[in-house]
């Protein structure tokens, strides 16, 4: 069990790079942007500022981050008890 746009996001965060996430996700590099997109439209403000080909959590980002690792890590144990 997850919720894949926290993974995709996640995902982004500790590589700090799109098209390396897309790689270890097995998804298109599009995919991840969009995944992206969505989450920082939801929250309602960057997660990660781009400058050049650097990728930096902004402060929104990095407190998504938290929670989203813990709740990631919640679905892990849920999955562990599934026969």
């Amino acid at each position: 069990m997850t919720d894949n746009r926290l993974k995709v996001f996640c995902t982004v965060a500790d590589t700090l790079s799109f098209s390396k996430a897309a790689a270890l996700l097995g998804i298109s590099q599009p995919a991840v942007s969009k995944n992206i997109a969505v989450l920082e439209a939801e929250i309602g403000g960057a997660l990660f500022i781009r400058i050049n080909k650097t990728l930096i959590l902004t402060d929104k980002g990095k407190q998504l981050l938290t929670i989203a690792s813990s709740i990631l890590e919640e679905y892990s144990k849920i999955d562990s008890i599934k026969e």
